[in-house]
């Protein structure tokens, strides 16, 4: 132990205080944002089902292993937030092995400390790093592999090993294929021997071949779950501007070539195609853009003292000192705006309103179509597995295909695909931004969509969370026969307006006039009517601001025991007009009633 603090202290001085600062703000409100998406629903749905088998799905395996025996699952209060939690092992993780690629490149300390801040603070990087993908997995073994081949000594231990590395970042993630022969290329710097330079130079060209062949073979179709260059642009303009920009600088210098040219190899599958990127290449691209930046860095200043009381000194000095002025502005006014969200926000919050509404309102026998970041948190509350679909269960739209020849024989199809019953089967449909960022046209999906009225929302602009009842005999036929229940509601209701024993505030007379109550609560008052002397509000539930109101609050009783009266008389009452929920305050009563009134209670207007 003493010899390794001789020989690792100072690092390891200089490592600690950056894995705290790491840690710190990566667990810094890691659950709330950024928003869930449905491929990390996907991934926690799969990890809690078992749904997994290596070698296929080995980057599962790797987050399994945390989420599992840690009991993830069991502790958060979301689904996706224990997969979250295994991501934090991940970036500490990340943080070492950026530390020790850096200082292997000959990076200075100081400078590596730069690389490792910007690793673990750049809100490009934050965003990216939060989110339940195996692709950060991947990142792993991609540093673990340059890593290793830089090593000047074993390197019959150290290369193979490198190699493995790459095998199975390649295998977490395919798409990491292209880092493959610039981690060869690494190799190739560190031999000197002719036969082994062939050898690796060989074995560079024919992983460089395969390996961008897939990667453009699949950049071609459409990218699930990926990510828009000019969304990565608005989350760190600093790092995606001056991170190609340094890799250029670093090609100047041999030691940084090969993990320069990895980074422009990434920024150019990212940026020429056009649309969304796969989310792989920024995730991959995110440590190299922050090794080289303070690595290229420190070699230019490194750079300009050996030139030194030569004519050309004064001119590298200035602009250096121009340009990192410049870059500590730029990160001052555009950081703290994002990071902000990203620690303080809480994007979440209207899914977990969401998800308590429907905990607290939907029966538990009730079929729903929602997203896979809600499924697991429902099914752990009691809904059955069969009742509660995730929307990409529904079939794709397919274009109609050639016509066959006249008299030409049909293929039989030879496998049963089983599909789920069509939109009419289901009562709700929850429209999250996991659900609404999908840009897959299916057609049951968006018929539901179209076809139902919102009955709770919650939050407000693109991060809302609608549940949408669904209208099998169509959203027109709906709404006209609820636009008749306000008819009937609205003239029982302008009879108990004119009643002296009960005193409506302004509000509740304004939504009595409009008929938007519930009929329960109409009959319930004019028993009461004849009884009481009762002030009456009617407050809207959580997310039902719009909706029909079905709570009611009694007060100007005159004492509490005639509150506890009262709300054992409604406790008493027969169903329909039984309560779900009474509570007293004092000498005020607040019953709440189920979600669904049966039609028919009132009769119908003269």
């Amino acid at each position: 132990m003493r010899t390794w603090f001789r020989r690792h202290g100072r690092d390891f001085a200089w490592l600690a205080p950056l894995l705290v600062l790491a840690g710190f703000v990566h667990s810094s409100g890691m659950t709330r944002a950024p928003a869930f998406t449905e491929v990390e629903g996907e991934t926690i749905t799969r990890i809690a089902d078992g749904a997994w088998s290596l070698p296929a799905d080995f980057g599962l395996a790797q987050l399994a292993a945390w989420i599992g025996p840690a009991g993830a699952l069991d502790r958060a209060a979301h689904a996706v937030a224990a997969g979250r939690e295994a991501l934090l092992v991940v970036q500490l993780l990340g943080v070492v092995l950026l530390w020790m690629l850096a200082r292997r490149l000959d990076v200075a300390r100081p400078a590596a400390a730069v690389a490792v801040a910007v690793f673990a603070v750049s809100p490009l990087a934050l965003y990216l790093h939060r989110m339940v993908l195996v692709e950060n997995v991947a990142v792993l073994w991609m540093l673990l592999g340059f890593a290793l081949a830089t090593a000047r000594r074993r390197q019959p231990v150290a290369f193979p090993a490198a190699g493995v590395a790459v095998l199975l970042a390649v295998l977490t993630q395919a798409t990491f294929v292209v880092v493959a022969p610039f981690v060869v290329w690494t190799m190739w710097q560190q031999v000197t021997a002719r036969a082994w330079r062939l050898a690796l130079g060989g074995l560079a060209a024919a992983t460089a071949a395969g390996g961008y062949v897939y990667v453009l073979f699949s950049l071609a179709g459409p990218v699930r779950g990926g990510e828009a260059p000019e969304h990565l642009w608005s989350l760190d303009p600093v790092l995606v501007a001056v991170g190609p920009a340094a890799a250029a600088a670093a090609l100047l210098f041999r030691p940084l070539r090969p993990a320069a040219g990895a980074l422009l190899t990434l920024a150019l599958l990212i940026v020429v195609p056009g649309g969304s990127a796969a989310v792989a290449l920024p995730i991959a691209a995110v440590p190299l853009a922050a090794l080289l930046v303070p690595a290229a860095a420190h070699r230019l200043i490194v750079r300009l003292l050996t030139v030194r009381g030569r004519p050309e000194a004064m001119p590298l000095a200035i602009m250096t000192a121009t340009a990192a002025a410049a870059l500590i502005v730029v990160v001052t006014a555009t950081w703290p705006g994002e990071l902000r969200p990203l620690l303080r926000g809480d994007a979440v919050a209207p899914v977990a309103q969401a998800e308590r509404w429907i905990e607290a309102n939907v029966p538990r026998d009730a079929r729903l179509v929602v997203d896979h970041t809600m499924r697991e948190d429902l099914l752990r509350s009691g809904f059955s597995a069969g009742g509660v679909l995730p929307f990409t269960s529904f079939p794709v739209a397919t274009a109609p295909g050639d016509l066959l020849p006249l008299g030409a024989a049909v293929p039989a199809r030879r496998t049963f695909e089983p599909r789920p019953p069509g939109w009419t089967h289901y009562d709700y449909i929850v429209s999250t931004p996991a659900l609404r960022a999908d840009d897959t046209d299916r057609p049951d999906v968006r018929t539901a969509l179209v076809e139902s009225t919102v009955v709770a929302e919650f939050g407000s602009g693109g991060g809302r969370v609608e549940i949408r009842a669904i209208h099998p005999l169509g959203r027109a036929v709906a709404e006209a026969v609820a636009a008749g229940d306000r008819r009937t509601v609205r003239y029982a209701t302008g009879q108990l307006l004119r009643n002296d024993a009960l005193t409506f505030n302004a509000a509740a007379r304004a939504v009595a006039s409009a008929g938007r109550v519930d009929p329960r609560l109409v009959i319930v008052l004019g028993k009461l009517s004849g009884t009481h002397q009762l002030d009456v509000s009617l407050p809207a539930l959580p997310g039902e601001q719009d909706g029909v109101r079905r709570r009611l609050v009694l007060g100007g009783l005159p004492t509490e025991d005639e509150a506890a009266r009262l709300a054992l008389w409604l406790l008493g009452q027969p169903p329909p007009f039984t309560p779900s929920q009474v509570d007293t305050d004092g000498t005020t009563v607040v019953a709440t009633y189920s979600l669904a009134a049966p039609r028919g209670l009132l009769p119908d207007p003269p």
